[in-house]
């Protein structure tokens, strides 16, 4: 069984993942998967060579450019195909583990779900989030770049199969995924 975590920046996808790892499930993460390719100076070198920019403050340029349609499908079109090859490899190791666990940020934005035999969208109000990303360091200007290029949260909500509140502590959303690990 596959079965999808998302939600919008900063409701706790993440740390969902985080928690599910820690008690023995098998997760694959979108995000962790992208920054390792950035993180790889081959695989970073012919992302930045295809999308044009350069490696000196590539990820301040990234961001600057994001909220250019054009640079966020020219984006797109390279990290994807990469994203997905990635996740071929790693998910035939985990095959004989039930259920699978993956984050995947634009799930219902890039219509993934016929991929997943379950989806679990995580809510947070935006305020919450807002604080969260702005903790790890990042901006006003990116949480609200990257929330716009999101569906609001009731249309998210209306899609999936399941909703985990996380306007709370780490230990409730804890005790939200164990509540729903129950009822799977």
């Amino acid at each position: 069984m596959k079965i999808a975590i998302t939600g919008n920046i900063g409701s706790g996808k993440s740390e969902a993942i985080k928690f599910l790892s820690s008690i023995g499930y098998k997760c694959i993460s979108s995000d962790q998967i992208i920054k390792s390719l950035y993180q790889n100076n081959q695989s970073r070198d012919y992302i930045l060579k295809r999308i044009g920019v350069a490696n000196k403050n590539y990820k301040e340029e990234i961001i600057k450019r994001l909220a250019d349609p054009l640079f966020d499908q020219k984006l797109k079109k390279v990290i994807y195909p990469l994203l997905y090859a990635k996740k071929k490899i790693i998910a035939p190791k985990f095959e004989q583990y039930i259920p699978i666990f993956y984050e995947v940020p634009l799930l219902f934005e890039e219509q993934l779900t016929q991929d997943f035999d379950a989806t679990i969208f995580i809510s947070a109000n935006p305020t919450k989030r807002k604080l969260r990303v702005l903790s790890r360091g990042a901006s006003t200007n990116y949480f609200q770049l990257m929330n716009q290029k999101q569906l609001k949260e009731n249309i998210k909500e209306n899609l999936a199969d399941f909703t985990i509140n996380n306007n709370g502590s780490i230990l409730n959303l804890r005790l939200n995924i164990i509540k729903l690990l129950h009822s799977l």
